[in-house]
């Protein structure tokens, strides 16, 4: 029993986390898409930095999803991603003509082995100035 606690109570995690795109940012400091007519879907990516070293699975989601079906909904964003042996991943997003001058909010979390809950999101406005 106490040995457990202690142990528990020991945990030390040098763990974080920073979500970042390579798109540009526009004045209000938010990442901007620029919509391709000649897709169906635009892609891009967002990468993750865990400081957290081996494999951690980092859990996504997005404040807006895409209707498929009638009762069907999916997300745009891959929910979940591992980093590397550096604590690095990456994901793909997807976003639909629909979603052109909205503001998309994409979050980004794990838990690491002392149980502590790391959580970081990043803003991407969808524009097509063409």
């Amino acid at each position: 029993g106490c040995e457990d606690e202690k142990s528990v109570d020991s945990c030390e995690s040098d763990c974080g986390i920073n979500i970042y795109s390579e798109l540009p940012l526009n004045p209000d400091g938010n990442y901007q898409l620029e919509w391709n007519e000649s897709l169906v879907q635009t892609y891009s990516h967002l990468y993750v930095e865990t400081n957290c070293g081996l494999h951690t699975r980092v859990q996504w989601d997005s404040d807006y999803m895409y209707q498929i079906g009638p009762d069907e909904w999916t997300s745009l964003v891959n929910p979940s991603s591992m980093t590397d042996e550096d604590g690095n991943g990456t994901i793909v997003y997807g976003i639909w003509e629909e979603f052109i001058g909205l503001t998309i909010t994409f979050y980004g979390g794990y838990t690491d082995q002392c149980d502590n809950h790391f959580i970081d999101s990043v803003k991407v406005k969808i524009v097509d100035s063409l």
